[in-house]
């Protein structure tokens, strides 16, 4: 019988902390999931830690003349609802903030098809970018003939500064979806190469 709680407890303790880590990915979604990136950025060190509190709880409800039972029998019994009562609150905080995140993602999703409808009738495509560095005054010519043959594609490219928001890069896709099949009429199949082709005669 003994047998049977101690594997039931291993099974909840693997649980818990398949949650644990999981819930890293569900409460900074839509960053790519990697099981291996999770475990480092969770604080999976503090794991050992929510065992030895939920042990301790179970200790002193063991303790309690509660049943005529042995205590190792009571410990083994509790222990597993304990960690069952955690595994519950990761899912349900993780749960919560997922929810929030796709709400707000699903939002920004149906601002971005608008503007990508509203680009196109303009005829003015504008492609955002994150991370890059703002062009220095010697290179103004050079970013002006750019932007140029870019205007031609009916593209203009903004950088957006250094702060990434995984959430708009994700929304910017829908944005992306709208406006690929547009320019590909406008400016015909392999317009990307072409560009870049004439963008490289002038570096």
């Amino acid at each position: 019988m003994k047998r049977h709680l101690i594997i039931i407890n291993f099974i909840i303790i693997l649980l818990l902390a398949t949650v644990y880590v999981s819930g890293y990915y569900f409460i900074n979604y839509p960053i790519q999931f990697n099981f291996r990136h999770s475990i480092q950025e969770s604080g999976f060190e503090y794991f050992p830690v929510i065992l030895a509190v939920t042990a301790i709880v179970t200790y002193l409800l063991s303790s309690l003349p509660l049943k005529a039972s042995d205590f190792k029998g009571k410990f083994l019994r509790i222990y597993p609802i304990i960690n069952t009562i955690v595994i519950l609150f990761f899912t349900i905080s993780a749960g919560n903030e997922f929810i929030k995140t796709k709400k707000e993602l699903s939002k920004k999703e149906k601002e971005y098809a608008l503007h990508a409808e509203k680009d196109i009738k303009n005829d003015k495509v504008i492609i955002l970018y994150a991370g890059g560095l703002s062009i220095d005054s010697q290179y103004e010519k050079v970013s002006n003939k750019i932007a140029d043959i870019q205007k031609k594609y009916g593209v203009t490219y903004t950088n957006t500064g250094c702060i990434i928001d995984p959430i708009d890069i994700e929304a910017q896709k829908k944005y992306a979806e709208k406006v690929k099949p547009y320019l590909e009429r406008r400016n015909g199949k392999g317009w990307e190469n072409r560009m870049q082709k004439e963008i490289d005669c002038i570096k």
